[in-house]
């Protein structure tokens, strides 16, 4: 048998087979059904070990009460999946019966010992802050029972010596639990703070490698991969595709005229035209191809009505007043369009609709430029 899959099977029981996304959750309820799984059996044999060998009815009865509880929890937590409220539930139930079985067997130092496990499970399952409470409470009731026990328990040799070890070393054990759980919590939150801050890290990566810098719209590399995607997409809902290649009339011109730092901000102010006029839903996309150029997809069931919206930019681009002294066309910076639109019902794909808007482009510039020409 594969130990490791055993230990797998073992680990997903014990966590109720809760998704390993948050380690603390994930600890918390391995070690409460580890707990209450034990704990069961120890109260099953100590129940029968007390009748048959020892006598001691009392503890027999206190036994039996301990194991239904632990089973009615068992029963809660893999119903429910409700750490938080187990843990406080088991910690409470683990808090009475330690003190009713050290007041039962009060002639016994040995009782005593199993106090140790308090503080240990009431921090491991409810947390430093909440751990902390239920030990306090523990050990006040502990040290006032024990301190009332002097000269009376295990026939009068349970003495103020006794008493203050038991004071001291319970602190110790408390304090040390302390200290462990204030470490693992700290650990916790830089591990989370480090996993955090590598998701922002790597989900800006991804955002940088297909975004353009400058313009900040979606890179050629974005629209490649994105496109096939699209068509599908409008095939599989029948709606109509719209690409269209968008180009700035003589730029190159601008460029040599105003300088590059004016040609950036003229390529940028661009780009947030057409973030603002297109890219409005999430299945329009806007795209700086490269240089001068930019693209844009839309979905749309109205082929007329979303020509028309494009087209419209040639308009709104002019209405900037961005001058542009060396333009052939007119004396502010003007784009031109090529668009090409396919439906759900004819046969494309995304090289075709490149190659087509590409060469509405084309014409657009051969008639003229600062205007829009659709694909036949």
């Amino acid at each position: 048998m594969d130990i490791n899959f055993t230990m797998q099977k073992i680990l997903s029981y014990l966590s109720c087979h809760l998704p390993f996304n948050d380690e603390t959750t994930y600890r918390r309820a391995i070690v409460i059904n580890g707990a209450l799984l034990i704990s069961s059996i120890f109260f099953t044999f100590f129940a029968f070990f007390n009748f048959f060998i020892l006598h001691r009815e009392n503890i027999v009865f206190l036994n039996l009460s301990a194991l239904l509880i632990s089973s009615m929890l068992l029963v809660y937590i893999k119903k429910t999946k409700n750490i938080n409220i187990t843990a406080q539930l088991s910690t409470i139930a683990l808090s009475l019966f330690l003190l009713l079985f050290v007041n039962y067997a009060h002639s016994d130092h040995f009782a005593l010992i199993w106090t140790i496990f308090l503080p240990i499970y009431a921090f491991f399952v409810n947390g430093k802050k909440r751990g902390l409470y239920f030990s306090l409470l523990f050990y006040s009731i502990l040290f006032i029972m024990s301190y009332k026990g002097i000269g009376v328990w295990d026939e009068g040799d349970w003495t103020m010596i006794d008493w203050t070890r038991l004071f001291l070393a319970s602190l110790l054990i408390l304090f040390a639990v302390y200290l462990n759980e204030s470490a693992y919590e700290k650990y916790e939150k830089r591990l989370k703070l480090s996993r955090s801050n590598e998701k922002k890290l790597i989900e800006k990566l991804s955002q940088l490698s297909i975004t353009d810098p400058l313009t900040k719209l979606y890179n050629r590399r974005y629209y490649d991969e994105i496109i096939e995607k699209m068509i599908a997409v409008a095939k599989r809902n029948k709606q109509c595709i719209h690409f269209f290649i968008l180009d700035l009339d003589f730029f190159k011109n601008y460029n040599d005229y105003y300088g590059h730092e004016k040609g950036d901000e003229i390529l940028s102010t661009v780009a947030q035209l057409l973030k603002k006029n297109i890219q409005r839903r999430g299945d329009d996309f806007v795209f700086r191809l490269g240089g001068e150029e930019f693209a844009g997809i839309l979905i749309s069931e109205d082929k007329e009505k979303a020509q028309k919206w494009i087209a419209e930019i040639t308009h709104k681009v002019e209405a900037l007043q961005l001058k542009h002294k060396k333009s052939l066309c007119c004396d502010v910076v003007t784009v031109s369009i090529g668009i090409c639109s396919r439906c759900a019902n004819e046969e494309f794909n995304a090289k075709e609709l490149y190659l087509s808007a590409d060469k509405a482009l084309y014409e657009a510039k051969l008639q003229g430029r600062n205007q829009c020409r659709v694909a036949s």
